[in-house]
């Protein structure tokens, strides 16, 4: 102890070399909700760390392109530079330049014959989590929609337009899972999104639910579009998908306003329609007539039981997510004030 209210910790030489802390230094010490205290050694962070991906392109493979580069996003590095031993065919520049569409952030900012660099404009802390889920379930809930309303419509053209919407899903659905990652390395990233880790957890679950019911409106549509005429048992296919997305609408509602028995009823309602889909599969599967209609029936019910489950995953997650705030309020009442 120093004086009458300070106390002095000595820190290990091994930390303080191998983060080249010299005399005179200062560092930040953060409380953290737990009780502990985190010692950084960098005092702020004015300008963004430039963290530097080289990604080699040594073949003509569009998928296996867009994976590293997708890994490298989420990862969190804001310089991803693309090089090839000789010129880039033209394909291959084309396909990096497609690359800046398909996530949020990235512009291309350099190119020559063998590097193209991409950069990362957007300060992900600038990004609403919240914000980022909500417009997620806007975007997969109209897709849903409209894709069921194909069976009534017969607007086959609506299929193409409800798929290439689900780009827009992935893009938000690639940002909170890159966030999530920087919070997770970052205490100060973190703090900045005003999120603790278990926090985001429940926000990169729900992301990624939604992701996933985008998905099955987009397959939804696809089958309807090769129905090619009403069916007797279309009327009951669509009040059933009316059914879940109320489902859906209540857990999502649960989950932002924080309410357990909201959650709760959710997933008790989402055991109980599970059987009257099933029955409604065994009715598609039994029907009589064109296979080529059939088939594609029984596609867009399996399709409306994954979101079902997927509803009932969004209610399990609120649950979680209730007890976690409840949690996080509590410690913060109970924590003992740093001076």
């Amino acid at each position: 102890m120093t004086g009458k209210s300070t106390y002095v910790v000595s820190l290990p030489k091994k930390w303080v070399t191998s983060v080249q802390l010299r005399n005179g230094d200062s560092v930040v010490l953060v409380p953290l909700p737990d009780g502990t205290m985190l010692i950084n050694p960098k005092l702020k962070k004015s300008e963004r760390e430039q963290t530097k991906k080289v990604i080699m392109v040594d073949s003509n493979d569009n998928e296996q392109l867009f994976r590293k580069f997708i890994g490298a996003y989420l990862a969190g590095y804001n310089l991803i530079e693309f090089r090839t031993n000789g010129n880039s065919p033209k394909n291959v520049r084309q396909d990096i330049r497609d690359l800046t569409h398909s996530v949020i952030g990235p512009q291309l900012i350099e190119e020559s014959s063998n590097i193209m660099v991409l950069r990362d404009l957007l300060d992900s802390s600038d990004f609403s989590m919240v914000k980022g889920i909500k417009r997620m379930y806007m975007i997969a809930r109209d897709m849903h929609q409209d894709a069921i309303g194909i069976l009534s419509t017969r607007n086959k053209d609506m299929a193409e337009d409800v798929q290439s919407r689900d780009q827009e899903v992935d893009k938000l659905y690639w940002m909170i899972s890159k966030q999530y990652n920087q919070i997770i390395r970052d205490v100060f990233f973190a703090d900045k999104m005003g999120v603790s880790t278990i926090e985001a957890q429940g926000y990169l679950l729900v992301a990624r639910t939604l992701e996933r019911v985008a998905d099955h409106a987009g397959r939804i549509a696809a089958n309807a579009a090769k129905i090619d005429e009403k069916e007797e048992l279309t009327p009951k296919i669509m009040a059933m998908d009316s059914e879940v997305i109320k489902l859906m609408d209540d857990a999502v509602s649960s989950f932002y306003q924080n309410k357990f028995d909201t959650a709760n009823e959710v997933v008790n309602r989402a055991e109980l329609l599970s059987h009257n889909i099933e029955n409604l599969s065994r009715e598609v599967l039994s029907m009589r007539g064109e296979a080529t209609n059939i088939v594609p029936l029984a596609y867009i019910v399996d399709s409306i039981e994954r979101t079902r489950a997927y509803a009932s995953d969004i209610g399990e997650a609120a649950i979680n997510h209730y007890f976690v705030m409840e949690y996080n309020t509590t410690m913060a009442k109970t924590a003992t004030p740093t001076a």
